[in-house]
């Protein structure tokens, strides 16, 4: 009798899982025709692919302008020191202020703002 049960549940759970495949094919194969031919659709993704293409663009440039800013600003900083003068080297700064100051001077040689 609790093989008759087994085999009975297993039955119901492969239709169940059956129909459920067949509705969610049929469910999907609706909403994507209907969308793929919607004008409406179409316009929106075409809007915002167009302006996803240009906030990243407008991200970008923005990006390497301020690092260009920064380099120079390292840069004349940098010729500032005592050791542009002629003077004794300073250490290096410490934590994340140095950790910012070295970064942007790898950036700057890099970029060929540096030797």
């Amino acid at each position: 009798t609790t093989e008759q049960r087994k085999k009975g549940t297993s039955g119901t759970t492969m239709s169940n899982q059956f129909i459920q495949r067949v509705i969610n094919y049929v469910a999907n194969e609706i909403i994507i025709k209907g969308l793929a031919n919607s004008k409406t659709f179409q316009k929106v993704a075409v809007r915002t692919d167009h302006h996803l293409t240009k906030m990243q663009k407008s991200g970008e440039e923005q990006l390497n302008k301020t690092l260009e800013e920064l380099a120079k600003q390292q840069i004349s900083s940098a010729s500032s020191t005592g050791a542009a003068a002629g003077g004794p080297p300073q250490a290096p700064m410490t934590g994340f202020p140095g950790f910012v100051s070295a970064f942007f001077k790898e950036i700057g040689k890099d970029m060929g703002l540096r030797k």
